[in-house]
């Protein structure tokens, strides 16, 4: 099985020969501007979502930035309009001015609904 790693973690794709759809939830703490690790997020995210899996994205701490009306945003609103929910932290948009700066339909949630997601969803990674 091919994988990749990231930090500490190793990720196991999903496989096309899976049967049952994986609720996958992926957590994006860096920006767009300084790492390739968003990138990576999202291709992951992309070919999780084309293999028929339900993809959520949730950004938090820098991740946030992610989802500025820039070119980055751009990717993301793409990704939504495949089908992949993007949440963002309350307190990452506050604490960065970015109440009116983000690509629409980005859900604003308070942390708490991240321990949730955590605890429902099949498979969660952490970048």
């Amino acid at each position: 099985m091919e994988t990749f790693k990231t930090q500490s973690m190793i990720i196991n794709p999903i496989r096309e020969s899976e049967e049952k759809m994986t609720n996958l939830l992926l957590v994006l703490s860096k920006d767009p501007y300084t790492t390739e690790t968003p990138d990576l997020v999202l291709d992951i995210g992309l070919n999780a979502k084309e293999k028929g899996n339900d993809v959520s994205l949730y950004l938090i701490e820098d991740g946030i930035t992610a989802a500025r009306k820039s070119e980055f945003g751009n990717k993301l609103a793409a990704a939504q309009k495949k089908g992949i929910k993007i949440y963002a932290d309350d307190k990452a948009v506050l604490s960065r001015s970015l109440t009116n700066k983000l690509i629409g339909g980005v859900e604003i949630k308070e942390i708490g609904t991240l321990l949730d997601y955590i605890m429902e969803y099949d498979r969660v990674v952490w970048f």
